[in-house]
């Protein structure tokens, strides 16, 4: 449906959409700041290595990955081409705690960032 746009009197536009399309735009939004977060939180990182003196932490690559995919982990089970039942019994961490990692609402603690990057191939300190 085309959204409908109203002029008022003073030449405010406003614009009217359906609860559908409307909530795909919040999703959207949602979805996009989720993406800046984990980018932010990928830039920290590498600042944290850079800062002391380890050099750059993170390569291109994974952080193309964590753009594409959201978070760090969710990156690291895509490079690895895991199911997220394949990376949970891998693991030995729950689905449930997975999902909360890759929708960045959680952020894995140092035992389960090695095993996740055990499993993954990548490195512990690209999962902050």
């Amino acid at each position: 449906m085309k959204p409908q746009i109203i002029r008022t009197e003073t030449g405010e536009e406003l614009v009217v959409l359906t609860r559908r399309e409307y909530d795909a735009l919040v999703a959207a939004i949602d979805d996009e700041e989720d993406e800046d977060r984990a980018a932010a939180q990928l830039a920290d990182a590498y600042l944290a290595e850079e800062e002391a003196g380890r050099g750059a932490a993170i390569p291109h690559w994974f952080v193309k990955l964590v753009v594409q995919y959201g978070s760090p982990v969710a990156a690291a089970r895509a490079h690895h081409g895991s199911t997220l039942a394949g990376l949970a019994d891998a693991t030995g961490i729950p689905q449930d705690t997975l999902i909360r990692f890759e929708r960045a609402e959680a952020d894995p603690d140092d035992e389960q960032r090695h095993r996740i990057a055990s499993h993954t191939g990548i490195e512990p300190n690209w999962l902050h």
